[in-house]
């Protein structure tokens, strides 16, 4: 296979001055669990607030696989409260009488019920695990 140097010449260059190559891409991965079983299909977001009745302003989000585990891929920097939601009913909101829910640091064996805010800066995070889900209802 023959390469045309010219084509080659340009495609480096135009991959030597990509700003993309310079960015750094933040992933953040864990896994959805409840009573130590893996929930599939939950709606993984990163939220900024943990207060419900206000509404939830979504900046990022991700599908738990059959095994539970997600990765929230291309983060920005910032702070951040890590939310399941189990959406039962497949239409992709949170509906309190049907939906659960649970934040990433509650562990209530431990009776730690205050979602943990978890910073992003420069590195990927790894083990953002949500361990029990929640009725509203």
């Amino acid at each position: 296979m023959k390469i045309n140097t010219a084509l080659f010449y340009a495609l480096l260059l135009l991959w030597n001055n990509c700003d993309l190559l310079d960015e750094q891409v933040i992933d953040i991965s864990g896994k959805v669990t409840n009573d130590g079983d893996p929930v599939g299909g939950a709606i993984v977001l990163l939220v900024n607030g943990t207060d419900i009745s206000d509404g939830l302003s979504l900046t990022n989000g991700s599908i738990s696989m059959s095994n539970g585990k997600y990765t929230i891929f291309d983060v920005d920097p910032g702070d951040y409260y890590v939310l399941a939601i189990e959406d039962n009913n497949g239409n992709q909101e949170f509906d309190a009488d049907t939906d659960r829910l649970g934040f990433h640091g509650v562990v209530p064996e431990n009776l730690d019920l205050i979602p943990d805010e978890i910073t992003v800066d420069d590195s990927d995070l790894e083990n953002i695990d949500i361990v029990d889900l929640y009725s509203l209802e």
